[in-house]
């Protein structure tokens, strides 16, 4: 392996400059932030004093803490306990993955489960991290952008947008040219992706001559979501501020002038100009309201967090030095020696590595047994959960796939067993003889008990045998989540179909096997078990009512756009109310008219919370 050499004053330049570039483009756009209209802003639209608070950056802190607290083996099940310890934010993907973690599930079940929001803009944001520790190795940049986007958005768009700007990112230290940092970062994501298709296009609407304003039309047009966070569109107009983009100042605007989610195309462009111009390179006028200060929200909180950029900076390069090392990239950070990348990487294609990434299962826990095993495993378990999720509903039964495969060099016998909660039934132990790389499939069938938790703990037990005794046993729990029961009725007043739903998306006509136009209803028990102000959300892309122990409490009469947010739900689908503790009986009636149903009903907390982090899901309330 050639060595490559990057001088660290060169490094910390690189690094000062994207964080830098981070604050100035998130204090741009984060007071415009959700503006779908063309804008034409020319300067910071608040001046500040100092930055403003913004969770593209806030994120980030968080991660260098975790890279700090677990090393270089980082992975996805350390970045979603992180999520519990230290992040109490309600937004979009952000508060529908922190409650399937509250209630036991972990990546990438935890960020696909019941999550509409997997193809939007959350992860795509807190790409710099991962690039800025691991300079001039896009590969590994781009394993690191999976393990944290899985958390939040597996299986959309999401993963696809941080993978590709944290690889063009990491590529920054070694290559400079615009067009060619973009061709590394495209490889780094399926072509298909709708963010490759995306910026494919612009790519050569750009090259056709078409201006900035006929750019960002087409995008819309071709590209274009409702939801302002989408990420194909807002990673596009990122871009597209740095292919029309004279300077800086006027890439960034560009950016922000586009719309929709402001504060995310502004920042990221930021870093990424920031980065390949140091902090040298950017315009005072940008530079000296912001300074050198780092802001970081109230509902980010419990951890050490940089006082400054300068701080900030060095921890990011003292992680950095430990990651090159440890993945054995050959690249030295030199405090003498000139930046020298000869010989840079190959970079052409993704490795074969980051092309199995995409191709990953959304809907199964993956562990390395023992559980402590970061690579070399002695034997891998899989428990795939099926099309419904990690779902079940009171008295229900449900199957569970799982695939124990041997890694050692010696063949293993032994037998798989699963602990589950009183009162359940399940299958006897499954006896298991392995040659190594050998797998075996198990499909265990188990029957919830009557009583209906909102989660419950299970334990699959691999039992490892050695001359007829017993010599170790790999215990790994996991974890289901309650499926509530409803009533549906469809437009043609036939009977009640009994139906469990495994998220809170109430799919009506899936259950009905309909797709007439009319009014459909749906029927169940909510139970809340203290007295507390519930803001109670009948989401919905349909005129919706909500009926609650017979008095209506929701009527939006009007098609509103799609938003099952817990912090953003249009206020005509929403209602604030004190709930004693005790049963209710809620009814729910949809319109359809021409398009499919889509109506989330969702019991979340109110914006005033005692502590910092408003709108979190209640997930002891249970419905069914």
């Amino acid at each position: 392996m050639s060595c490559q050499i990057l001088n660290e004053k060169d490094y910390y330049r690189i690094v000062y400059g994207g964080w830098l570039g981070k604050n100035i483009g998130g204090t741009l756009g984060a007071p415009v932030e959700g503006v779908k209209e063309l804008l034409t802003l020319t300067y910071y639209p608040e001046l500040p004093d100092g930055p403003l608070e913004n969770d593209d950056l806030d994120l980030q802190l968080v991660w260098l803490h975790a890279l700090e607290q677990y090393g270089p083996g980082l992975t996805a099940r350390e970045l979603g306990q992180e999520w519990l310890e230290h992040v109490f934010f309600p937004f979009d993907e952000y508060g529908y993955a922190i409650t399937n973690m509250r209630r036991g599930l972990v990546a990438p079940v935890a960020g696909a489960f019941n999550n509409p929001f997997t193809n939007c803009m959350g992860s795509p944001i807190r790409s710099e991290i991962w690039a800025m520790v691991t300079p001039g190795s896009p590969e590994t940049a781009a394993h690191y952008a999976y393990q944290d986007a899985i958390v939040d958005h597996a299986g959309g768009e999401g993963v696809y947008g941080e993978m590709f700007f944290a690889a063009l990112e990491s590529a920054i230290f070694f290559e400079k040219d615009r067009d060619r940092l973009i061709a590394i970062g495209m490889t780094y994501i399926p072509e298909d992706s709708r963010t490759a298709k995306a910026l494919k296009d612009l790519l050569i609407w750009h090259q056709e001559g078409k201006d900035w304003l006929e750019a960002r039309a087409l995008i819309l047009e071709h590209h274009g979501s409702d939801n302002f966070t989408d990420a194909p569109q807002n990673i596009a107009f990122t871009i597209l501020g740095w292919l029309y983009g004279e300077d800086f100042e006027d890439a960034i605007l560009k950016a922000v002038n586009c719309g929709y989610d402001t504060d995310c195309t502004a920042a990221t462009l930021g870093a990424i100009l920031g980065m390949l111009l140091g902090p040298e390179g950017l315009p005072a006028a940008w530079v000296d309201p912001v300074g050198d200060r780092i802001v970081v929200s109230p509902p980010i909180k419990g951890f050490p967090a940089p006082k400054n950029l300068d701080e900030l900076t060095q921890r990011t390069i003292r992680m950095g030095k430990q990651i090159l090392a440890a993945w054995d990239t050959g690249i030295i950070i030199h405090p003498d020696l000139p930046t020298s990348w000869d010989q840079p990487a190959e970079v052409e294609q993704a490795h074969s590595r980051i092309r199995e990434l995409w191709a990953k299962k959304v809907t199964a826990n993956h562990y390395l047994l023992p559980l402590s095993t970061q690579q070399n495993a002695d034997a891998e378990l899989e428990i795939e959960f099926g099309q419904t999720g990690p779902a079940i509903g009171a008295n229900q039964s449900k199957t569970l796939q799982i695939t124990l495969t041997n890694r050692a060099l010696t063949p293993v016998t032994g037998w798989l067993t699963l602990e589950l909660p009183a009162g359940w039934e399940g299958p006897t132990a499954v006896e298991v003889s392995l040659q190594p790389n050998e797998s075996t499939e198990w499909n265990a069938l188990i029957r919830a008990s009557e009583t209906a938790k909102p989660s419950y703990e299970l334990t699959c037990v691999w039992t490892r045998s050695h001359d007829a005794s017993i010599w170790t046993a790999h215990r790994v729990p996991f974890a289901l989540v309650n499926a509530a029961k409803w009533t549906v009725w469809g437009p043609n007043g036939a009977e009640g179909k009994e139906v469990y739903v495994t998220g809170n998306r109430l799919e009506l006509e899936q259950a009905l096997a309909s797709e007439d136009d009319g009014v459909y209803r749906a029927q169940t028990t909510l139970f809340n078990p203290e007295s507390r102000t519930v803001r109670l959300i009948a989401a919905a892309n349909s005129p919706v009512k909500l009926i609650l122990d017979g008095k209506l409490v929701i009527n939006c009469d009007e098609i509103l756009e799609f938003m099952p947010a817990y912090h953003r739900a249009h206020d005509e689908q929403f209602i604030e109310l004190t709930l004693a503790a005790g049963s209710y009986k809620v009814e729910v009636e949809a319109l359809r008219n021409g398009s499919p149903l889509e109506v989330y009903i969702l019991p979340v907390a109110i914006k005033e919370t005692s502590m910092p982090g408003p709108h979190y899901y209640f997930t002891d309330i249970l419905f069914g």
